[in-house]
Parts: structure tokens; C-alpha cells; sequence
């Protein structure tokens, strides 16, 4: 879908369920609706028409997430994630390169200096400036993430686009666009993991037990798999209570981690990454 156009119609959240769910992977989106509760038009025209707090002309683009601009600054979008690009000898991960491509061919291909707004935090640990990216006041990210080449991922605080982005996913993975082809972007449930099934995962599994420790509180699947949500960011996971998910199923959507053994963890930050499933989503 070309950038110059709307990706979604500026609509209620109710309206763009009942739009753009065609399938039972939609169930996800219901339930993120569910825990945030009522919402403004949430489409890509929100998305579209921010506050531009800084223009800066594009130099060199990294991968699908993350460029240099004419002034020496490096940007890494908000609110996605793209594949990585191996280093090193590394293999680039499925769609790395694509999704490169794809920003570049756009960014370059736009003469004007790039929209930049920023939201509450400004800075990552790596000292690169965070921003939601328009072009012609149009989303960066919702469009990558509409054709497929990015992944939502929300880091507190910084979620002032989120329903805009996960209607954009959404609409990628009901058509099985670019990632969502994977087999390792389809929910998996936990009993078919093995310690080898490390990286970017969506799982699926009941809560057996909720453990509390000084720094974070675990959310145990089975026997397996931990979700670990650290104090400083429940409040983001808030309205969702930990210790009311036991026995509940429930899906995670992150990077898993081996811990010893086949015993797999995954950190979870917002709300947007744990939701309760339902029996239709699979």
C-alpha cells in the first residue's frame, strides 16, 4: 500500500474490529482492546497528524528500524521492530534485508527532511534518539508494519501510538504478509517448545502459577516457560493482574531466552505483549 494513502480509515476502535478482523488471529486485537478500554479514532490518520517536534533530512539507513540523519543523530523508530541484519558472519534474519530495502527506497525517495515527534522518553540506553517517523505526514511505522516487515513492540513508556500500530499489524497478519508467512511468527503453544525455540516468539499456554520476587514477578506456563514482568514496569501492565491469570490461558508475545536446561523465559513489559487468549485464536 503505498505511503500516500490512508493504510486504515480514521474510525472508532469498535468499528475498525469489526472492519479489519477477518480471522481468529484477530482475537488478539479484541483482547487488547478489552484491557485498554475505550479509545479515540485510533487509525492511521492518528497515527498521521501529530505534533512534529523536529524535520531532519535521512544520511543512512541501518536496517528496517533504525537510520542516521544529515545531522549525525541516530533514530530508532517507535513503537516496531524489524528483523536483524547479521554482522560478523552472521546470517541476517528472514526479511532483514527486505525490510531495509523498503525503508530506504521510501525514505530516499522523498526529498523533504523527515517528521519527527517524540514521546515520553527521548533517549534509548544506546543514546539514540526515539521517534515516531512521518513522511509526507504520513506513519513510517504503521506503513512497515502494514506491509508486513516489522513487528509491534512497545518499551514503556513510549505507547502513544499503540492502537494506530497494532490495527497496522493486524491487517498485515490476516493477510499473511511478510513475516506472518513464518512459521515462527504463528502462536505456538508452549508444550511445543523446546530449549532450542530461543528468539522473537508468540506463545500460548495456561498459567500455572505466579511467583513474586524482589525485582519482578513471574509468570510461570507450565513447566516450562517463565514470563518475567519486572516491578518498575507493572504499572504498564496494569489493568492485567498477575496473580489473577492462574489457570487461565493466556498469550505472550516477545524474545525467549533459555534458562538452564529446556527451561525457557520472556521478559513482558506492556500490556500490549500479555493478553488473555481466546478458545477462537490459535
Amino acid at each position: 500500500m503505498p505511503l500516500g494513502g490512508s493504510i486504515l480509515p480514521a474510525v472508532s476502535l469498535n468499528v475498525l474490529l469489526n472492519t479489519h478482523c477477518r480471522r481468529a488471529a484477530c482475537a488478539w486485537l479484541v483482547a487488547l482492546a478489552a484491557v485498554l478500554g475505550s479509545l479515540p479514532a485510533v487509525a492511521a490518520d492518528t497515527c498521521a497528524k501529530p505534533r512534529i517536534d523536529d524535520y531532519a533530512a535521512v544520511a543512512y539507513v541501518y536496517d528496517g528500524d533504525t537510520v542516521r540523519l544529515g545531522d549525525g543523530r541516530h533514530v530508532r523508530l517507535i513503537g516496531i521492530n524489524t528483523p536483524e541484519i547479521g554482522h560478523h558472519g552472521e546470517p541476517s534474519q528472514p526479511f532483514a534485508i527486505k525490510a531495509k530495502q523498503a525503508l530506504m527506497k521510501l525514505l530516499m525517495s522523498h526529498r523533504q527532511a523527515l517528521g519527527l515527534h517524540y514521546d515520553k522518553d527521548r533517549f534509548d540506553r544506546y543514546h539514540r534518539v526515539l521517534a515516531h517517523v512521518y513522511v509526507d505526514g504520513r506513519s513510517v511505522e504503521a506503513w512497515l508494519l502494514d506491509q508486513g516487515l516489522a513487528t509491534l513492540l512497545i518499551v514503556p513508556p513510549n505507547d502513544e501510538n499503540l492502537a494506530c500500530y497494532a490495527a497496522a499489524e493486524q491487517a498485515a497478519r490476516d493477510d499473511r504478509r511478510g513475516l506472518w508467512r513464518l512459521p515462527e511468527y504463528q502462536i505456538t503453544p508452549v508444550e511445543r517448545l523446546s530449549g532450542d525455540d530461543d528468539g522473537y516468539r508468540i506463545i500460548r499456554g495456561e498459567v500455572t502459577r505466579v511467583a513474586h520476587s524482589a525485582h519482578a514477578v513471574w509468570v510461570h506456563l507450565g513447566d516450562q516457560v517463565e514470563l518475567r514482568i519486572d516491578r518498575q514496569d507493572l504499572p504498564f501492565v496494569h489493568p492485567l493482574d498477575p496473580d489473577a491469570l492462574v489457570g487461565k490461558d493466556v498469550i505472550a508475545r516477545g524474545w525467549l531466552h533459555t534458562r538452564g536446561g529446556n527451561r525457557l523465559w520472556m521478559r513482558v513489559r506492556h500490556r500490549a505483549a500479555l493478553y488473555l487468549a481466546v478458545p477462537s485464536e490459535k
